[in-house]
């Protein structure tokens, strides 16, 4: 009687199959639960969660399939007439499937970096075989910028659309603004030496570090870059408007603090203190004569 039993347990194709999600979805909570627990850095945990919970599902589907794939060979020579149909049915699942080996293999990102695929831009936080999940961040905002909402994006659009990965930029940007001001007949270009020594004293406060993260990123991606040093344009608006346009090199977090240094710098200039300023335009023109 045990033996017929054993036996039917056996050739129970449902039962082998409920076994073996029991057992695999069993290991991958103790496994995750072992590295939340673990002194780790926050990404690195929920990179190795991320790898547990892909292998994981890799683990199931190939079981399942070594479990039926007689019934799966069988169902497949039946449905022999429809092949076309299921095909055209499920080639989004295909090329999703196909785009996410083409990612990884690539290596183009990983969990805890921040991308750009086409428009969408954000931080990755879980990335399996059919989709990659971003938390958003706001492309113009500053500081962390996040959203609060999660992008969920299909693995095929790494066909059409193309991936930037941002993640050396999160710490350090190129921060680029402009005062626009009416042209009230005075020469526009009195305020840039005084602009000039008000922007370098709001970044001397990190301006070795600055130095130092800017020739890591020229070493790590291969390029030039146009360096720290802050760059000041003089213009003119298509009405005829004075532009001052600054560039900086600076924390993502300081970039707006600078900009609101800046700008009321720059209107206190004209519209404020005006003398003083004036005195200390002259003061740096003739230091610079001098020299």
């Amino acid at each position: 009687m045990n033996t017929e039993v054993l036996r039917q347990f056996l050739e129970n194709k449902l039962a082998w199959s409920l076994l073996l999600l029991v057992v695999v979805l069993v290991f991958r909570y103790l496994l995750a639960s072992l590295f939340r627990r673990s002194s780790w850095q926050r990404q690195d945990i929920r990179r190795r969660v991320h790898m547990v919970h892909n292998f994981a599902n890799l683990a199931i589907v190939i079981g399942l399939f070594a479990i039926w794939v007689s019934e799966l060979r069988d169902f497949a020579l039946s449905i022999a007439a429809f092949s076309v149909a299921i095909v055209i049915a499920l080639r989004d699942v295909v090329a999703c499937l196909v785009g996410g080996i083409y990612q990884a293999s690539m290596r183009s990102f990983t969990i805890g970096d921040w991308v750009r695929i086409g428009d969408q831009f954000g931080e990755v936080i879980d990335n399996n075989w059919l989709s990659t999940t971003l938390l958003e961040i706001d492309p113009h905002g500053l500081g962390n910028g996040y959203t609060g909402t999660t992008l969920y994006v299909p693995n095929n659009v790494f066909f059409t659309q193309p991936v930037k990965n941002l993640n050396f930029m999160r710490r350090y940007i190129e921060h680029k603004f402009s005062i626009v001001r009416e042209s009230k007949g005075k020469n526009p270009f009195d305020i840039k030496p005084f602009i000039t020594e008000r922007v370098l004293e709001h970044c001397e406060s990190f301006k070795e570090v600055a130095e130092r993260y800017c020739k890591l990123i020229e070493s790590r991606m291969g390029v030039d870059l146009a360096g720290t040093e802050p760059k000041i344009k003089v213009s003119t608006s298509e009405l005829g408007h004075d532009v001052l346009t600054i560039t900086l090199f600076c924390p993502r977090e300081d970039a707006s603090e600078i900009e609101q240094k800046v700008t009321e710098d720059y209107y206190r200039f004209w519209y404020g203190d005006a003398d003083q300023s004036l005195e200390s335009s002259a003061g740096i023109k003739a230091g610079a004569k001098a020299g």
